[in-house]
């Protein structure tokens, strides 16, 4: 008995969450209308140089009933995600949004209660009044498999393509076995990508258009504290040769690691946004914003990381040329051990 009123209180929580953003939301409806007209009629009187992106990134929400697990605050995911749906939808106003990977905690969790947790989080994601794209994360994957996923978040492929505007916006799958199969319901931390998800990147970066890949596992690699480097992805190597060779690769957008952090290598940007349940940068999430000058083929980008304290990367990039290498200082991360990520 006890046990089914703790899951009646979990559910009216979840309930009133949801509740708060759809009355926030609707109390918006006719101020939003009013203003997505003006920038219509600002736009046909002026035409805009550049194409402009936005996208929202939401990341390692890493649902859980546990109060505290590692640097994460696990119970604390519902009401922080409510927050950064409210800020999208009320603020914000993306074209897009994009779910970094890691739902769930999900570690030691039993199948039926990952299915539920998932569930329960999407619900609150699912309010987002943009389009969504979802990338999968290894804690997704410790209790479910990925058409277990697919299947509660409504996608039918484990990666994506979507063209919108000028952009292309590529969501790359990085949850293989060293010999190419498919992750399921086991504990890993580190991403590798197939050959044969390799070559789908390929045939998916064969545009004119100027790309945005998502990923869950970053493929730079990332310092924790002043020590060690943190291997993101196992074939790291291989994932950035292929994207260096379409050439038109804006930026590379990840999560995983409890930082944020914005490196260029090689003529392509790479982000990571911190985790929305890092206990040192609770309800953190980002934003991007893409500008592109399809005659000049150049584009500006800020990338914005919203927590206690405010991080924002600015930078340019333009067909064919590569700027100076640049590596920008780690956010103040909390200990973590390989295993919890």
């Amino acid at each position: 008995m006890k046990l089914r009123i703790i899951k009646v209180k979990k559910k009216i929580a979840i309930i009133f969450v949801i509740a708060i953003i759809l009355v926030a939301s609707l109390s918006y409806a006719v101020f939003l209308q009013k203003r997505k007209q003006n920038a219509i009629n600002s736009t046909n009187e002026k035409k805009q140089t550049f194409s402009l992106l936005k996208i929202g990134f939401l990341t390692d929400l890493e649902y859980g009933t546990r109060k505290q697990l590692g640097n994460k605050l696990t119970r604390k995911a519902p009401v922080e995600l409510a927050k950064a749906v409210l800020y999208l939808n009320q603020e914000f106003h993306p074209d897009l949004v994009v779910g970094g990977g890691d739902y769930i905690e999900s570690s030691a969790v039993k199948s039926e209660n990952a299915k539920e947790q998932l569930k329960e989080i999407n619900e609150i994601f699912s309010l987002v009044k943009a389009p969504r794209l979802y990338a999968l994360g290894n804690h997704d994957l410790r209790s479910l498999s990925k058409s277990e996923v697919r299947e509660i978040l409504g996608i039918s492929e484990n990666h994506e393509v979507k063209d919108i505007g000028d952009w292309r916006v590529v969501v790359l799958d990085t949850n293989f076995t060293a010999d190419g199969q498919h992750r399921s319901a086991k504990n890993y931390v580190n991403g590798n990508v197939s050959q044969e998800e390799l070559n789908w990147l390929r045939e998916s970066l064969q545009t004119n258009r100027p790309v945005l890949v998502f990923s869950h596992h970053s493929p730079i690699d990332t310092k924790k504290r002043q020590t060690n480097e943190s291997q993101n992805i196992f074939n790291a190597q291989e994932v950035r040769s292929v994207l260096e060779e379409a050439k038109n690769v804006v930026a590379v957008i990840s999560g995983h690691t409890p930082t944020t952090y914005f490196e260029r290598l090689n003529g392509i940007n790479y982000f990571i946004a911190d985790t929305l349940v890092n206990i040192n940068a609770l309800g953190s999430f980002a934003t991007i914003e893409v500008g592109y000058n399809p005659e000049e083929k150049s584009a500006e980008i800020v990338f914005k990381q919203f927590e206690d304290e405010t991080h924002e990367y600015q930078t340019e990039w333009k067909y064919g040329e590569k700027k100076e290498d640049y590596q920008s200082p780690m956010t103040e991360v909390d200990e973590f051990l390989e295993t919890e990520e």
